[in-house]
């Protein structure tokens, strides 16, 4: 028997995995231990800590939920003021006269009306003329008279009272009042006491320009005696009325304007949805259940103590020297595997023969095949054996049992049982005797070094291992 003294063994990760599996019970143990543990010493850790910490944080909560509350109904007020802004604007923008007039082709229409009062001494006609004058300013700028026209345009009063100026003074080259600005480069002086008012309408077409102009001064007309009475005697006199076709920036830049708020409003009401969209409300620091953490860290503890055990398992496999299977038999000693039985006395439940016949161990076989199917490789692998010693570290009733099997199957053969041939006597004075060897091994008893010391036996008397049968 060529037996290989340097043999390296390396580590099956799928028999690795079984060994830990087969010792399921014992990680069943470590695992409700550590669960137990665990789970319980936070379970009471959780109970003492309750208390003062509780009511605290219910306190922080209630605070927090007001500001929070608070927070959502100034931000539901904003959108909604700026959802209302938004639809205000929008229609605005849509039905505004002035809002659709073209600033590069605007039609005004500007009348001048002269006011003349009676002659009176020092400030007391200048103060006359001008009292007349804001009192025909206002009629001419009324609700009530800008509602009949807009009435008759079929329009809202609003819409028309944005066409609608109504200053005192004109504007002349001469004068010492008031500076209103450069126009082509000449001065132009707006003079407040030169007993003008000057009515100006902008519009979209000419002949409605014409229509309003000619509908104010006709009211304005209409309310002379009424001022007559209630101020003073007075004539008016239109001097004035032109009507023409103009560039408006002023009209280009208050459209823009218009136009930018509604994209303002836009977006703020874009930022405030974000705002509420987002906003987390609060959260209840409702009371940490003891139960409730005992079980989740039972579970930690459960997993912790399942990867302990298997911890545990896989160092006794590496450094163990019991037989683990028959296939590190065969490799660690060049051995024949005559055949494989179910080890005896071996209480095997549900779960432990499921494992068996997932590894493919020997699991509930019919013996009888069995020691059928090693007698024939016996015979095969025997050649000029004559006599064979059955013995090995299995237990002594079972080398007994198989040499009876092996010797009422091979009646050309000497069979005999020799027991553990490394600590009985009897049994290694038989070795000399026999001219071969059959070795009996159970996994989980015998050990590697036993097997090693032998075949070590047999190999020193010349004699021939034919092969071995593995109690699995």
């Amino acid at each position: 028997m060529d037996y290989n003294n340097t043999y390296e063994r390396e580590i099956d990760l799928k028999e690795l995995m079984f060994a830990v599996l087969r010792r399921w019970r014992m990680l069943l143990v470590f695992s409700l231990l550590l669960a137990l543990a665990l789970g319980g010493y936070k379970t009471m850790s959780v109970y003492q800590s309750n208390g003062q910490e509780y009511e605290e944080a219910q306190k922080d909560y209630a605070k927090e939920l007001e500001a929070y509350n608070k927070s959502m109904e100034t931000c539901q007020r904003e959108i909604d003021n700026l959802t209302r802004d938004i639809s205000s604007q929008e229609e605005y923008m849509e039905n505004s006269i002035l809002m659709n007039i073209s600033p590069y082709d605007v039609w005004e229409a500007k009348a001048e009306l002269f006011i003349k009062t009676e002659d009176r001494v020092g400030n007391q006609s200048d103060e006359l003329t001008t009292t007349i004058m804001r009192a025909y300013q206002s009629v001419l700028t009324s609700s009530s008279l800008l509602s009949e026209i807009a009435e008759e345009m079929e329009v809202d009063r609003r819409y028309l009272q944005e066409l609608v100026t109504v200053t005192m003074g004109r504007d002349s080259y001469y004068g010492n009042d008031e500076l209103l600005g450069v126009a082509g480069g000449g001065l132009i002086i707006r003079n407040w006491q030169n007993n003008f008012l000057t009515v100006q309408v902008r519009y979209k077409d000419e002949e409605g320009a014409r229509e309003i102009l000619e509908d104010i001064i006709n009211a304005g007309k209409k309310y002379q005696g009424q001022i007559q009475s209630s101020i003073g005697p007075h004539a008016i006199n239109e001097v004035s009325s032109t009507i023409s076709s103009k560039i408006d920036f002023s009209l280009a830049d208050q459209q823009n304007n218009e136009r930018a708020r509604l994209d303002r409003l836009a977006e703020s009401l874009k930022t405030k949805n974000d705002e509420l969209e987002n906003a987390e409300e609060p959260k209840d620091p409702a009371l940490t259940s003891p139960a409730l953490t005992g079980v989740k860290y039972g579970a930690i503890g459960g997993i912790m103590g399942a990867f302990l055990a298997a911890f545990l398992i896989s160092a006794a496999f590496v450094m163990s020297d019991k037989v683990y299977s028959s296939k590190e038999l065969k490799y660690r000693f060049k051995i024949k595997i005559l055949g494989a039985l179910p080890a005896e006395n071996k209480t095997t439940g549900k779960i432990d023969a499921w494992l068996k016949r997932l590894e493919g161990r020997a699991y509930d076989t019919d013996e009888d095949h069995e020691f059928g199917l090693i007698s024939a490789n016996i015979c095969n692998y025997a050649g000029n054996v004559h006599s064979l010693l059955i013995a090995g570290s299995a237990k002594e009733e079972t080398i007994s049992r198989v040499a009876s099997e092996l010797a009422a199957r091979l009646p050309g053969i000497t069979v005999v049982s020799g027991g553990n041939i490394l600590h009985s006597a009897d049994g290694l004075r038989k070795l000399p005797e026999c001219d071969g060897l059959v070795l009996i091994e159970q996994c989980g008893e015998s050990l590697y070094s036993q097997v090693a010391l032998e075949i070590e036996k047999a190999s020193d008397l010349q004699k021939t291992v034919v092969g071995c049968v593995v109690f699995e």
